[in-house]
């Protein structure tokens, strides 16, 4: 049972929820963050507003920004009559970044406008600075707008005044998308980074699931059949590539010095296309996971038997969806889309003799001869 369902009170299964979401979305696990926010409620049920307004952080930091605008505006009414100013105040910030970036300027100066008043109103303003922070490009463009900047340069000076350092020389938020299925690409803020080394890529995913290992530990999981020596040094190789390619601090490290500890850093969002299909195979979105699958995982890597494992594991996660997506289909009677079914899941394996036979089974109903006459030659050529 999770943390979050562990608890009978209702609010501080809110708070525990929002809280875990956070956290798991600035380590970049998205969609772990998403299933933090769905588990609190029960299936089907709509996310209260402050689990709303958390998701619509978490899309925007994704990068599906109309959806998170929608998770916004359908959260803002009840924000305000519920009287948390906090919470209000945070929601314009966000909800002002994602106007920002879908090109709607004048929406966004209003929201950022009312957002900086109440925060200047604010008695405890320095638990917005993470928030400033992170909203750097939003910061920024506000100081080109007549109607905001003031109100800005006075926010600025005040969480400088009382936090220390000035906020507009931070480095902002790194955002890394990582291409693992079919394809490995692996972009830094939108610019692809050339990886030379195929363990860069898996160590990516490899710590956004496993945080706080030492070198060795991650040797022995990932390279367990490499000599000690010769393991370790190729994965202190990748950190050198990851590092030289993403920055100094996407892999940091902390612990005793003959012995420290591996995580992705706090200033990099991570956007994995494994993370993201295993939220839409949970939440039954063929359309998605068919988008996501590309081809098997990592297929380059033909030396870690913890990449093996993955692979295997979510080959059979997509060819059990789609199967079900197939007898559903067959049994409503719907035989054209478990025909586009069939080959879909034989995109995935083409070698599956059931679901070829099966296709053929299907296309004598509902195809024209040739293209059954083509599904048969599939067959045999299996069957020989």
């Amino acid at each position: 049972m999770s943390l979050v369902e562990r608890s009978d009170d209702h609010e501080l299964r809110i708070w525990t929820a929002s809280r875990l979401a956070e956290f798991y979305s600035e380590q970049g696990q998205h969609a772990k963050a998403l299933e933090a926010l769905h588990s609190a409620v029960a299936p089907g049920q709509e996310l209260p507003p402050p689990l709303l307004v958390t998701r619509g952080v978490v899309l925007r930091r994704r990068g599906q920004i109309e959806l998170a605008l929608a998770d916004f505006k359908a959260a803002l009414p009840e924000v305000r009559a519920s009287q948390d100013s906090h919470l209000l105040t945070r929601t314009l910030l966000h909800y002002a970044d994602a106007l920002r970036r879908a090109s709607k300027t004048r929406a966004s100066v209003e929201a950022l406008r009312e957002a900086l008043e109440r925060l200047l109103q604010e008695r405890d303003k320095a638990r917005y600075r993470p928030d400033i922070e992170e909203l750097a490009e939003l910061t920024h463009s506000a100081m080109l707008e007549p109607e905001v900047a003031p109100f800005m340069e006075a926010v600025l000076e005040k969480l400088a005044a009382m936090t220390g350092g000035a906020l507009l020389d931070e480095e902002r938020l790194t955002h890394v998308q990582v291409q693992t299925l079919g394809r490995v690409q692996v972009t830094r803020d939108g610019r692809p980074v050339p990886l030379t080394l195929h363990g860069s890529a898996l160590l990516l995913v490899y710590l956004s699931r496993n945080p706080g290992r030492t070198r060795q530990e991650i040797q022995l999981d990932l390279y367990p059949d490499k000599e000690p020596v010769a393991g370790s040094n190729y994965i202190r190789s990748a950190i050198r590539e990851l590092r030289e390619g993403l920055g100094r601090d996407v892999v940091v490290h902390s612990g005793p010095h003959n012995q420290p500890r591996y995580v992705l850093g706090p200033g990099v969002s991570l956007t994995l296309d494994v993370e993201e299909l295993g939220y839409a195979l949970e939440r039954g979105d063929v359309a998605r996971v068919l988008a996501l699958y590309r081809g098997p995982f990592l297929s380059p890597v033909t030396d870690s038997e913890w990449a093996d494992r993955l692979r295997e594991e979510l080959q059979a996660a997509v060819t059990t969806t789609l199967r079900e997506q197939l007898r559903s289909a067959r049994a409503t009677g719907d035989l054209r889309r478990a025909l586009l079914l069939a080959n879909q899941y034989l995109r995935v394996d083409p070698y599956d003799p059931e679901v070829l036979a099966e296709r053929v089974e299907i296309a004598r109903a509902v195809a024209p001869a040739q293209e059954v006459a083509r599904y048969v030659v599939e067959l045999q050529r299996m069957e020989a």
